[in-house]
């Protein structure tokens, strides 16, 4: 009698226990069509960004979709073109914002610099130019020939 207690006693442990453990246990399911829809419309918003010149958004993109899938050359591509081209996008702001200087027009310069850093927010030299006509600039807009004059003279530190 006790063989079959224990016989009963398992039977139920195993029953009790498996339908435990059987809203744990999930049937296999087929990839997801999630990250191909995801890549799909990160690619979309990527080239909508680029095409309306928000490069900084659009490197974004391509950098988070190279992420995803590392062996896709396009998207590297993708990432080295915009990469290069807010490189020289950014290089030609900057010297228009300091040929605005040399000219006394410091809100042209200031407008550049700005610019700059929309194409490129990391620019450090833009920084740089925006920090020091922000030192120069008069408080209250007073003076602000004086300095102009300041931060385009033959000494300045920022055009040279």
């Amino acid at each position: 009698m006790t063989c079959y207690f224990f016989r009963c006693l398992i039977m139920a442990v195993s029953i009790i226990f498996g339908a435990g453990l059987s809203g744990c246990i999930q049937s296999p399911q087929k990839p997801s069509t999630q990250h191909i829809s995801t890549t799909a419309s990160r690619e979309k918003l990527a080239l909508d960004l680029q095409g309306r010149g928000e490069l900084a958004g659009a490197l974004i993109q391509w950098t988070i979709l190279s992420n995803i899938d590392p062996d896709n050359e396009f998207y590297k591509k993708q990432v080295d073109a915009i990469t290069k081209l807010i490189d020289v996008k950014s290089k030609s702001l900057i010297r228009e914002g300091v040929a605005s200087l040399r000219r006394g027009a410091s809100e042209a310069a200031r407008l550049s610099f700005l610019k700059t850093l929309a194409v490129d927010p990391k620019n450090k030299e833009a920084f740089e130019y925006l920090q020091q006509l922000a030192r120069m600039s008069p408080r209250g807009g007073q003076n602000s020939r004086k300095a102009d004059n300041e931060c385009c003279g033959s000494g300045s530190s920022m055009l040279e």
